[in-house]
């Protein structure tokens, strides 16, 4: 005899419907809706039970990703600071900081960056200034500007002289003779071995600059390989005063002082 099938499910069974509705709430959580209400939807406690322990899960999943989210734009954006910070720096901006919203990121490894990248930058920073202010001592102890007597300077040069060391001697000479207020300019060249055109020229200059303040230049010490290489390219020295050496520069610049003071006398 066959027994009739049951209208009812067995215990611990699914129906069809309890199951569908299920599907939908789990399509519902997956779209991220949050009204979904397990005590309304199922009569079931264990059915509510598992809707509302995934419907936990999917916020805990939610906010994980929204926190992974914020950290990779705080990462991209703290990467890109730093990267423009390092191209500022490539352009010879030493100034230039990484700002207070990368410093103070939540992101640990972006933090530690911005701040490495910081102090970094302040001890490059001090170094340079440490050396520009060397490459100012050098320049003054190569090309020292001597008072040896009353309105009388001595610029000894030792070395090559290139166009930015001459345009360095011609300031600083020039405003020595402003603030001295000197008469006399001793140019000894005894330290200076090869004398091509272009260091002809600058000393050239050199002379003439000094002239238009008022100062007599004269050019001691000169070389006998220089003195040769000099007429080989044809400088034209001849409005020029030379002496042998420093000391007889000297003697020159004191018969002419002595000169200029006895026709004061006279004409007093």
């Amino acid at each position: 005899m066959t027994e009739k099938k049951s209208g009812k499910s067995k215990k611990g069974e699914l129906d069809a419907g309890k199951l569908e509705r299920l599907l939908d709430s789990l399509q519902k959580i997956v779209k991220g809706r949050n009204d979904i209400r397990p005590e309304a939807e199922f009569e079931d406690p264990l059915m509510q039970k598992v809707v509302e322990q995934i419907s936990e899960l999917a916020g805990q999943l939610e906010n994980r990703v929204d926190e992974f989210n914020r950290m990779s734009i705080n990462l991209n954006l703290g990467l890109a600071e730093c990267i423009k910070a390092l191209e500022e720096v490539r352009r010879g901006k030493l100034h230039v900081r990484v700002g207070e919203v990368v410093l103070e990121s939540d992101n640990e490894v972006i933090s530690i960056l911005g701040n490495t990248l910081n102090d970094t930058l302040v001890e490059v920073q001090e170094q340079m200034e440490t050396i520009r202010h060397q490459q100012v001592v050098i320049q003054e102890l190569s090309t020292p500007i001597l008072q040896v007597w009353d309105n009388v300077l001595v610029l000894p040069v030792i070395g090559v002289v290139d166009t930015r060391r001459s345009l360095d001697i011609m300031e600083r000479l020039l405003t020595e003779i402003v603030e001295k207020q000197s008469e006399y300019v001793i140019l000894d060249i005894t330290g200076v071995e090869l004398v091509d055109t272009m260091t002809a020229d600058h000393f050239i200059k050199l002379i003439k600059a000094a002239e238009l303040l008022g100062a007599t230049c004269i050019v001691s010490g000169i070389r006998p390989a220089v003195a040769q290489t000099l007429a080989d390219i044809g400088v034209d020295l001849a409005t020029v005063t030379t002496m042998r050496n420093l000391q007889a520069g000297l003697r020159e610049c004191l018969r002419r002082m002595g000169a200029q003071q006895a026709i004061s006398s006279r004409r007093r």
